[in-house]
């Protein structure tokens, strides 16, 4: 009976090379791992630079739109006075 679980129990070389199996395992997962990782940080970096660079954008569009709005006040106003003289000479020629 001895001889029977020595011969089914593995021996030192035999766990030796399990658990070298399973390091090699464990060191290709960790270099998986590495490697998507770096891929994610160069995708994060790429995705902060595109977000500065919409922000920059949005921030010219907006003193665009400010710009714009300022403009179409002031001819709006223009507009008004126009109108304020041509309605006094109506009034002068009917008068």
């Amino acid at each position: 009976m001895t001889e029977t679980r020595t011969q089914s129990e593995p021996t030192g070389l035999e766990r030796f090379s399990h658990l070298e199996d399973k390091i090699f395992h464990m060191v290709e997962e960790f270099k998986a791992v590495r490697k998507d990782n770096e891929k994610l940080r160069a995708e994060n970096t790429d995705l902060k630079d595109e977000l500065e660079l919409m922000r920059e954008e949005e921030a010219s569009l907006r003193e665009n739109l400010a710009q714009f709005q300022k403009e179409r006040e002031e001819l709006r106003e223009r507009v008004e006075k126009a109108l304020g003289l041509l309605a006094t000479l109506e009034a002068r020629e009917t008068a």
